[in-house]
């Protein structure tokens, strides 16, 4: 049994984790933390949804982090929907190093993070070519858990192109839906999950776990 606590649980990926973290009999108890009700606003006895109008300073919900064992950190952004390149870096990376603050005050064990295939914090960029920014900001996301702050167990899922199951999905996402090409969110969501049941059950001997592109996260639900 464990209990989880998440970040971006509106977006694509975190809200098929909250859905299949709540049917999932091993995890007791999960916290969503983000600006909007997940799920819609519904309610779950397993489920503890903190609504905040800010997610830039995380200190006034310290009490919601202790005595959790995973926090899933499925914070998730454009730079169109953030506002601009700055605001994507601060949304991605500035979010993300302030909730590993938090997770890692409260001595949770195990941090569970979406980055993308290619991430890389060495990368050398600048604001205005956003394939080069995108690569850097996602690569500094993950040092927020590999450096910036210590876990004892920390998995990074570093997935391909992904297909976000919406209602109005591009024309691209529809292509990778049919050809099979891209990651179905809802499979990287139970990928997750399942490599959380195995460090909560003691089966993972590595600290730190790199699961790269998309047939090495579906693989790993089998291993």
């Amino acid at each position: 049994m464990f209990k989880a606590i998440v970040i971006g649980g509106t977006g694509a990926t975190g809200h098929q984790l909250i859905k299949q973290l709540i049917e999932n009999d091993n995890c007791e108890k999960i916290t969503s933390i983000g600006r909007k009700p997940v799920l819609n606003g519904q309610e779950h006895n397993k489920l503890s949804d903190i609504v905040l109008d800010s997610l830039f300073d995380l200190s006034s919900t310290k009490d919601y982090w202790q005595g959790n064992d995973c926090f899933f950190n499925c914070i998730g952004t454009t730079r169109r929907l953030a506002g601009g390149p700055r605001e994507f870096i601060n949304i991605e990376a500035g979010i993300s190093k302030e909730a590993a603050k938090m997770a890692s005050k409260a001595n949770i064990a195990h941090a569970s993070l979406i980055s993308a295939t290619g991430a890389n914090h060495k990368r050398w960029a600048v604001e205005w070519i956003h394939p080069l920014l995108y690569i850097k900001t996602m690569g500094q996301k993950e040092q927020t858990i590999v450096s910036d702050f210590h876990f004892k167990y920390v998995s990074i899922f570093k997935p391909g192109m992904l297909v976000r199951l919406q209602d109005k999905e591009p024309w691209f996402e529809k292509i990778f839906k049919k050809t099979g090409f891209g990651l179905r969110v809802d499979s990287l969501a139970s990928a997750m999950i399942k490599d959380a049941e195995k460090v909560a059950n003691g089966l993972v001997s590595e600290e730190l776990k790199y699961f790269i592109g998309n047939n090495d996260i579906i693989s790993s639900k089998s291993n």
